[in-house]
This record gives C-alpha cells, structure tokens and sequence, in this order.
C-alpha cells in the first residue's frame, strides 16, 4: 500500500453523470476541490458540462482496472457510486458486491486516503435476504486499512422523473406500502453532504451515516403532486404478487418495508453539519414540476 501525506483536495467521483455523481462534482468544485470524474462517455452533453465547469474526465468505468489504478495515484479521495441495476436479483446483487470490493482493494493498493461510499437506506437490514450486497461492500470498507465512511441516502426525490413512477402518463405507480411512511432527499442535499464529509473526512471516519429528510406516505406524495401541478393523478398501487413477478429481491425488500419500516433517521446529526435540508415541496417549486412537465407518455405503462 502507497503511502502518502493526508491531504484532501483531489477527489475522484464515480458515477459522475447521474444524478448522485452530478450534484456532488459540482458541489465539490464550487468549494475549491480539485475533481475528477470518471464517465463512461466523456463526449456526452452531461460530461462536457462537467468539463467547462472544471473537472477532468476520465474515460472508464469501475470495471476499467488499469484506469483506476493510474487516476488513484492522483487523488486523495473516492466517492464510490456503483452503477444503478434496475431490475435486481441475487445475480446482479454478487456482480454489485465484487465489484465495489475489488474497487476498494485497489484503492487500498493504491494509497487512497479516504473513500466514502454511497450505500443504500437499511442495507444491513436487506443483509437478511441478500447476503452480498451493498451491505458486504460496507463492511469490507469498514474493516480494511482505508480511511472511509458510508453514506445511507433515502429515496431520491429525482427518481419520481423515472418511467417507472408513471407520472408522465399522469399516473403514480406506487410499489411501496400505502400508508408506510420513507424519507426522502434530493440528490443536490446528497452532494452537499459529501462534500462537508470530505471536507471533515477525519471527524466521519468510520461512521455509517443514514441520509434522508422528510417522512412522506405514498398517498402524501401523491396529493402533493396533485396540488403543485393541479390536477389529478391515477393513483396505481403495484400488488405485491406482481413485484414477486418482476423481480423477488425487490418484492423482499416492499415486505420488509411494511413490516418493520426503516431506521430512525438521526436528523440532529445532520442539522448539526447541514442545517437545513431541502424540502418535498421547495424541490417541486424549484425544479420538479417543470421537470414533471416535460415527461412523455411511455408506451409501456
């Protein structure tokens, strides 16, 4: 393992056009971090915007070894994004977990100071049923010669934009328990926290740390909805049996939710670092309803 001097101004962001990836390279760039973003295609509108906005592209993927080998010589930090998989199972669940494992291997070869990984909202908990996964990756990270912490984020209020939800057929396609109560965050919220971390890394070493805000019900996003955009919206709640049909890993993980529900989340540690979260309904004014909007109706729903 390379050793180095503690330092942390040089990050590099996996994932660095999503969402997640996004808001967090440009949160760090505006605080004077020096950014590198790694991108599957760097000539991709996102990726060129990322570069006026000054970070260096990196072309590859987690899967690309040699190129992670030769950018973590380079910085001082990781944020450890894995790629989305949107119809899970115990296949992609494995190829998930060795992955973000053989990443930290090489970034403990390689001397990098700090990781911080983005898990999941009660990862330990799905450990039941998915014995590797985002929570094996935690642990690997936890217990390895690096510097690091895991970050839990809640639901991302950007995904209500993903086909799934239905909303650009004026739909709400809800797979969740109707009255259950999750949190929910914005993915800028996600950005600006990573930053403060690897800003503070020495005081977040070692921590676990679940990421959310507001507690909405399925039916209390779905009047909200109904009332920014003022209209009403058909409200289709998925049977479990069709989830169990769609994928059993994720139909585990609904009943989980309706039974125990998730962990409290500790909002005064957040408030302590992050004083104010955005809201359900200042990310609608801002930036949801015009993104809402602008869906188009799916063929497949």
């Amino acid at each position: 393992m390379l050793k180095r001097n503690f330092t942390m101004k040089r990050i590099l962001v996996t994932g660095a056009t999503g969402n997640q990836g996004i808001s967090t390279v440009y949160e760090l760039l505006k605080n004077d971090f020096e950014v590198f973003a790694l991108t599957r295609d760097p000539r991709s509108q996102k990726a060129l915007n990322l570069k006026d906005a000054g970070a260096v592209l990196v072309k590859g993927d987690l899967e690309d070894t040699d190129v992670l080998r030769e950018v973590f010589q380079k910085i001082d930090g990781l944020y450890m994004v894995l790629p989305g998989v949107w119809v899970c199972s115990k296949e992609t669940d494995e190829k998930e977990a060795d992955l973000g494992i053989q990443t930290l291997k090489l970034a403990e070869e390689q001397g990098v100071q700090f990781v911080l990984y983005s898990s999941v909202m009660a990862s330990d908990k799905q450990d039941r049923f998915r014995p590797r996964f985002k929570f094996t990756i935690e642990k690997y990270l936890l217990q390895s010669a690096l510097q690091g912490a895991v970050i839990r984020p809640a639901s991302f209020m950007e995904n209500l934009l993903l086909p799934s939800f239905g909303l650009g057929d004026n739909k709400f396609i809800n797979p969740l328990p109707e009255e259950t109560a999750i949190s929910w965050i914005t993915t800028k919220d996600i950005g600006i926290f990573a930053r403060i971390i690897f800003q503070n890394y020495k005081d977040f070493n070692g921590r676990t740390i679940d990421f959310g805000g507001e507690l909405f019900t399925p039916k209390q996003v779905l009047k909200l909805l109904q009332d920014k955009l003022g209209r009403p919206i058909e409200f289709v709640q998925v049977p479990l049996e069709m989830l169990y049909h769609q994928s059993e890993t994720f139909a585990k993980l609904v009943e989980m939710v309706a039974t125990e529900g998730y962990d409290p989340i500790d909002l005064d540690l957040i408030s302590d670092w992050l004083p104010k979260l955005t809201s359900f309904e200042k990310w609608l004014d801002d930036t949801g309803i015009e993104k809402i909007g602008k869906l188009r109706p799916s063929n497949n729903l």
